[in-house]
């Protein structure tokens, strides 16, 4: 939660926001124990991923890892829709004006990410004298419903060019 009046001071002061998306939907934990402890004009401001980044803040996105999944296609999800990853688009949205596009997330798990930790000249892309980090997926994430993003499974992962991980089956 911030204060609306801090969110632009992100931005001037060179703050990196960390977004941990999961937790902004609807559920018990929000709605039943969260919202009513804040207050609904307080409440407002739980989680303002989309405010943040139009103000032009620094961001990454991460988990909540040891408290929630370290799943990032589950948390892109919520990012996205801002709802449970089991519901659909008839279930209530938390904030919905503050969903993140597919591009906001990816970038925020990749490029911004890797500029949070200094380290955006090695990794976060694919660009000639980096890591040649690649992640593989079963499907194309920018061109499903964003319902879907939380089933994506990774086929082949590659760190520093070296194969890490191939799914079963996945031949190519």
């Amino acid at each position: 939660m911030i204060d609306r009046a801090d969110i632009p001071r992100l931005r001037e002061l060179g703050v990196v926001a960390n977004i941990q998306p999961l937790w902004a939907r609807c559920e018990p934990s929000v709605t039943d124990v969260a919202l009513p402890m804040v207050g609904e004009t307080r409440g407002r401001w739980m989680y303002p991923w989309r405010t943040i980044l139009d103000s032009g803040a620094l961001y990454a996105v991460s988990s909540d890892w040891g408290v929630s999944t370290l799943n990032p296609f589950a948390i892109m999800q919520v990012a996205v829709t801002r709802r449970p990853e089991n519901k659909k688009s008839d279930y209530p949205a938390f904030v919905e004006e503050e969903r993140l596009t597919v591009e906001q997330v990816v970038r925020g798990y990749t490029t911004r990410a890797a500029a949070a930790a200094w380290r955006a000249d090695e990794t976060g892309s694919l660009a000639p004298g980096k890591f040649a980090d690649v992640i593989l997926l079963d499907r194309d994430i920018f061109a499903i419903d964003p319902y879907e993003i939380g089933g994506t499974q990774v086929e082949l992962t590659l760190l520093g060019g070296r194969e890490m991980h191939r799914a079963e089956g996945f031949a190519g």
